[in-house]
């Protein structure tokens, strides 16, 4: 019986799981690969060595996750900083970090500080984190109030506009080596109308990529999804897909598992000629959800390692030329 599934495996590995690639928009923009997809992983260093370990030494990540809120005690950020300089020296040199920067005063309780933060609160905080990129001193990217439309961030359009670009605005004067992202929170905060969007859009002078993050499997074929990309592509930016995780659905069930979110997640990828970077979230979100107080305990466990149909597909995958690893970078 196991000889006959593996054989069924190997067929449907065979039979290819991505139509043929498009070829990809450029818009030279900060750190846009010319061709390609980087492809990247997260959200903490354990889950990225998971990661790692199950698709393999010769497809790493160009882009590790990390997050910080800049309303942090200035000896957090420090700390932040310093933690991440040795992750990414520990690594092979060369991948770059994907920065969340939150202002928040809450776990998704829209308690957003962004108005603070705007009116020079949080400078010193601001100073230790530009700090910190400068002796990173490598290509990075930072999601500046990522998922800002959603109501757990609680951020009003004008006072984030005026953040973003007070950083936008800094990585230039201080020649900080970090892309800015505009990162929307996408089906995750209803794919509001373009209109509602744009209201927190700084400029295309401020912005390097657009970002979204996509969760659940309904997103993949909601018109607002669409919609994003073809506004990005009006605007002549890159899309980062900043977060991806299977919720709701998980890596558990296997093929039923791969079909609902894994298949159409790379078609997406694969059918959007302006996507440019993706990153994976390799999580038991019911585990973090325990350990961190967030209300994720029924987003499943989403790491790939723990189904081998999964994994087996998503290392196919990985095999696309498409995908922009550091080891091909």
């Amino acid at each position: 019986m196991r000889k006959i599934s593996l054989i069924i495996l190997l067929l449907f590995l065979q039979n290819g799981i991505s139509q043929e690639a498009k070829p990809r928009f450029n818009y030279n923009s900060k750190y846009e690969p010319l061709i390609g997809i980087y492809h990247g992983a997260g959200q903490d260093k354990n889950g990225f060595k998971d990661y790692v370990n199950a698709v393999g030494q010769n497809k790493l990540p160009a882009i590790y996750m990390t997050y910080v809120n800049i309303t942090a005690p200035v000896k957090r950020i420090e700390s932040w900083g310093k933690d991440l300089k040795h992750v990414l020296d520990s690594l092979p040199k060369g991948i770059m970090p994907q920065i969340g920067l939150a202002f928040t005063g809450g776990k998704d309780t829209g308690a957003g500080l962004d108005k603070e933060v705007a009116n020079g609160k949080y400078d010193a905080q601001l100073e230790v984190f530009y700090k910190m990129l400068l002796k990173l001193d490598r290509p990075s990217f930072t999601r500046i109030g990522y998922e800002f439309e959603g109501d757990w961030n609680g951020y009003s359009p004008e006072s984030f506009k005026k953040v973003f670009i007070t950083i936008s605005k800094a990585f230039e004067e201080k020649n900080i080596k970090s892309a800015t992202v505009w990162c929307s929170g996408g089906g995750s905060a209803n794919f509001i109308g373009l209109e509602k969007l744009m209201a927190y859009y700084p400029g295309n002078e401020y912005v390097d990529w657009w970002g979204i993050d996509v969760f659940s499997p309904e997103e993949f074929s909601n018109i607002g999804l669409k919609n994003f990309f073809d506004t990005a592509h009006t605007h002549k930016k890159p899309v980062m897909i900043g977060e991806s995780t299977p919720r709701y659905v998980g890596v558990l069930d296997g093929e039923i598992s791969w079909n609902k979110w894994f298949k159409p997640f790379f078609e997406m990828l694969n059918d959007n000629p302006g996507i440019k970077a993706f990153c994976y979230i390799n999580w038991d979100w019911e585990y973090w959800s325990n350990k961190n107080g967030f209300q994720w305990h029924d987003w499943k466990d989403a790491r790939i390692e723990k189904n081998p149909f999964v994994l087996e597909a998503y290392k196919t995958e990985m095999e696309n030329p498409i995908f922009i690893h550091l080891n091909n970078k």
